[in-house]
């Protein structure tokens, strides 16, 4: 019980709250989404959320453990992490499972599991080490900004494979951030965006596919039983929902008329059923905990940490913002599913580490003694032999 107490004590309750309504949410909207479609593809209604169910657990538990890890051991980790994490991207294009067209996806004993999750958070870390540990680099672009761009270009590029268009716009909007809030000369960012902006509307040329997908964000109507479909069907969610919902588990639009009920389009659901209070809700507990992770990244004294908070808290915020604006028509839609509510196992694990490093950065860090509890460890750490100074950047 004491070991419980100093445990919470230690915890942002802020974070860890909207993190556990978000699940709540989730439990609910899916369970209702996912009933028919999982009765039709399965033969059993209750196969869908009972491995959401099974996900949560772990999810938090991960959570849990990536909390109790002080940030300099990410820092010190980050680059073999990297490497790793880059290699998992190469092996899922040789081995990974094809589904809707697409190479994301390692499967093993009928879990899948996609390394771009594993990959996000350390692309953060590095670029966070980068600009924080060499900030006498930062004017010059050939020793600043060019060697972050190869190692992000590589990642795009890997990404682009799968293909995965909208985790590679994800991941660069916000390294540019981390860039821009390091240091990084706005002259070096503004040359590089207007290369990557022509490349990007290259590429989008290039895909018939994303092509459609722009002009039916532009016009749904022109073509509205294909490219337009899935925009159409959000719309017609979000407008017979109405003031106050169909009611929870009452919405049409989920038996069959809308793809990817539970997973990408979740939020349409939730506005069908639950109205405009839902959601507003949603929007409100996100925009807390968007709140909260921004607070955080104020209230640290090192540039690593600082920047490794601001960092995952807009990795959580881009990913809401452009599925929300993919479902209501203000943007195509990217295939970024909301953190913590849309279904998907190994999206739930990454998004799980990204408020585990907020929430070690807040023990670490932001607490009172937090500096003093941290280096106590270090010392600890260096008195068995395990750490130096040098590896932990003291």
């Amino acid at each position: 019980m004491k070991t419980l107490r100093r445990y919470l004590a230690d915890v942002d309750a802020v974070l860890v709250g909207c993190v556990l309504i978000l699940l709540v949410i989730s439990l609910l909207m899916v369970s209702s989404a996912s009933l028919s479609v999982s009765e039709v593809r399965y033969g059993d209604p209750f196969r869908i959320i009972g491995h959401w169910v099974i996900y949560m657990p772990v999810g938090l538990i991960l959570m849990w453990w990536v909390s109790r890890i002080e940030p300099a051991l990410w820092k010190a980790a980050c680059l073999p992490a990297l490497l790793l994490a880059m290699l998992a991207m190469v092996l899922v294009l040789a081995f990974g499972h094809r589904i809707n067209g697409a190479t994301r996806w390692f499967s093993l004993f009928g879990v899948s599991w996609q390394p771009v999750e594993l990959l996000k958070p350390v692309m953060l870390m590095y670029m966070a080490y980068y600009v924080s540990h060499f900030p006498e680099r930062l004017h010059q672009f050939a020793t600043g900004l060019a060697p972050m761009l190869v190692v992000l270009g590589m990642a795009v590029g890997l990404l682009l494979l799968q293909p995965d268009f909208g985790n590679a716009i994800l991941l660069t909007s916000v390294c540019f951030a981390i860039w821009l809030a390091g240091g990084v000369p706005v002259r070096h960012l503004v040359g590089t965006a207007l290369t990557v902006i022509p490349l990007t509307m290259i590429g989008m040329v290039a895909e018939p596919y994303r092509m459609r997908r722009l002009t039916s964000f532009l016009d749904p109507w022109a073509d509205p039983y294909d490219s337009g479909y899935q925009l159409i069907q959000s719309l017609l969610a979000f407008g017979s929902g109405g003031i106050s919902g169909q009611g929870l588990g009452q919405g049409v639009q989920k038996l069959f008329y809308l793809p990817e009920s539970f997973t990408d389009f979740i939020a349409a659901v939730i506005a069908e059923e639950l109205g405009l209070g839902g959601t507003l809700l949603l929007i409100g507990v996100f925009g807390l905990l968007v709140l909260r992770g921004w607070q955080l990244s104020r209230q640290c004294d090192h540039a690593f940490e600082r920047l490794l908070a601001l960092s995952c808290t807009l990795m959580l915020g881009f990913s809401f913002m452009i599925n929300m604006g993919a479902v209501m028509g203000l943007m195509p839609t990217k295939g970024i599913p909301i953190p913590f509510v849309s279904y998907g196992g190994s999206a739930l694990l990454g998004d799980c580490v990204l408020v585990g490093l907020l929430l070690a950065i807040h023990r670490y860090h932001v607490l009172p003694g937090g500096n003093n509890r941290q280096k106590d460890v270090w010392a600890r750490k260096m008195q068995r032999g395990t750490m130096t100074r040098q590896e932990i950047g003291v």
